[in-house]
């Protein structure tokens, strides 16, 4: 009889230790070097209330996957980022492409909030919304670095409850 053995535990162990003395976490196995994706949107997003017309630059901005952007970047190792994250653990990978699609939308959401806030209300509400929007981003990238750094959220029932009502007053702006 051949018994079949999960190689998953194992694997994570040397994949962890090809990582060790790198910028990707052992942990995670992701590195935090994606999360500069996101910040230079959330700087232009910081300038639109003295400058609104950095808006624009913002709607430029489009999402990149965990691959695209190591693929495109000049990090030193971005082959072993890349590799270790197609092997990374499920419970990290399923929270930070969640956090991702959130912290994407957040940026969407923003963006046409902004847009059609500008120049219809006063400068000061102005100022306030876009700030708001971007503490919001801002936390969820705080969230991502999390994992990241090899800490999976849990929220407890009243925190889901306040995600979902945040996201049901941000659908009455769409």
């Amino acid at each position: 009889m051949v018994v079949a053995m999960d190689t998953q535990p194992r694997l994570t162990k040397t994949y962890r230790l090809l990582v060790r003395g790198t910028n990707i976490n052992e942990t995670s196995l992701l590195a935090t070097d994606y999360l500069n994706h996101f910040n230079e949107v959330v700087m232009l997003l910081e300038l639109v209330p003295d400058m609104p017309e950095m808006l624009e630059e913002v709607e430029q901005w489009e999402p990149a996957t965990y691959i695209e952007h190591f693929a495109a970047s000049g990090f030193s190792d971005k082959e072993l980022a890349i590799w270790a994250y197609e092997n990374a653990p499920r419970e990290y990978i399923d929270a930070f492409e969640d956090l991702v699609a959130a912290a994407n939308e957040q940026i969407f959401s923003a963006t046409d909030l902004l847009k059609k806030l500008n120049g219809t209300v006063p400068q000061d509400a102005f100022q306030h919304q876009t700030m708001a929007k971007v503490r919001e981003i801002k936390t969820t990238l705080e969230q991502i670095s999390g994992v990241i750094n090899g800490t999976v959220p849990r929220y407890d029932q009243a925190e889901i409850d306040d995600i979902m009502d945040q996201a049901a007053i941000d659908s009455l702006f769409d």
